[in-house]
């Protein structure tokens, strides 16, 4: 089995939240991961594949996700991880090709805050 280590970037290259406008810690809470298995036969699996792992941000109260559309493009199965390791189902709600943006719905509880817009220009 192969061993896992824990890696992080440089310090300094590391965000510092004194030199930040906004709270470091709670956006991250509305980062989770998005995992999808796509059929073998899919139009996208062949340049795509069929294991999809990335990223996307929690940004509605009902835990809506926004994220890349190749991530779910043709998904048959989308499971949502959060920080604190909850896995919870997801449904693929949207693909925007102009944009690239896809919306995940989750199937169950997220328990993470959704991302807050800023309130007034960076």
């Amino acid at each position: 089995m192969a061993e896992t280590t824990h890696w992080a970037f440089p310090e300094g290259l590391q965000p510092q939240q004194d030199k930040l406008r906004f709270d470091l810690e709670a956006a991250l809470q509305s980062v989770v991961q998005v995992h999808s298995e796509i059929p073998e036969e899919a139009f996208t699996a062949a340049v795509l594949g069929t294991e999809r792992i990335g990223h996307g941000v929690v940004i509605g109260s009902d835990g809506l996700v926004l994220t890349i559309g190749y991530l779910i493009a043709e998904a048959e199965s989308i499971w949502l991880t959060t920080n604190e390791g909850a896995v919870v189902p997801g449904h693929a709600l949207a693909y925007d090709q102009v944009t690239g943006f896809g919306l995940v719905l989750p199937l169950g509880r997220l328990h993470v805050p959704m991302m807050q817009r800023a309130r007034r220009p960076l």
